[in-house]
């Protein structure tokens, strides 16, 4: 009489633990997510240009939240200083020789790689004056409308950074510390 309960029940039981299986690992699509940076670099390149380009710089890990994994089809920064915001979404990425960004495959266990960007309007230089900054990463999935907001990170660009104008070496260098739960920031010139 017992089993004649149970069985069924146990049945069930299995056929939803299977059921849920099936839906985490082959059906559900995830999304993707981001580690938060230990560096940040803000700089400029001098690329056979009259102007020099604004450049952030930064390596992260880029997961994927589902078994299947997704493709990001752009990643880009949005620079904001007050109300002034600009797009920076010239990607680059590589640890060696950097390459345009143009897709992404990203796994469930990961891409670490450094991610370059620079804004796409060249016509006059953005500058990094000295106050405070945000950055918000976003990624533009296969298959999605609307971008994905992958982090957002308030920076102080420190009084003298770029004082001496821009010049090819100068650069802020955003070190995380954990204990401090902040950026610390150390302008290099070399």
């Amino acid at each position: 009489m017992i089993l004649t309960v149970l069985s069924p029940a146990v049945s069930a039981i299995a056929l939803a633990a299977s059921l849920f299986t099936l839906w985490f690992t082959i059906l559900r699509r995830g999304t993707v997510k981001s580690t938060h940076p230990a560096f940040i670099a803000v700089r400029y390149d001098f690329v056979n240009k009259s102007l020099p380009l604004a450049k952030v710089v930064f390596r992260v890990l880029l997961f994927s939240t589902g078994k299947r994994g997704r493709v990001v089809e752009s990643l880009f920064l949005i620079v904001s200083n007050g109300q002034h915001q600009t797009e920076f979404s010239y990607w680059g990425l590589s640890d060696t020789d950097i390459v345009r960004g143009g897709g992404l495959f990203v796994s469930d266990t990961g891409v670490v790689t450094y991610h370059r960007f620079n804004p796409l309007e060249t016509d006059e230089v953005f500058q990094f004056l000295p106050g405070s900054y945000s950055l918000e990463l976003k990624a533009k999935l296969l298959g999605q409308r609307a971008t994905t907001s992958l982090w957002k990170i308030p920076l102080e660009i420190p009084p003298g950074a770029f004082a001496d104008g821009i010049l090819q070496n100068a650069a802020v260098h955003f070190n995380w510390s954990p204990g401090e739960g902040r950026y610390i920031a150390s302008i290099e010139n070399g």
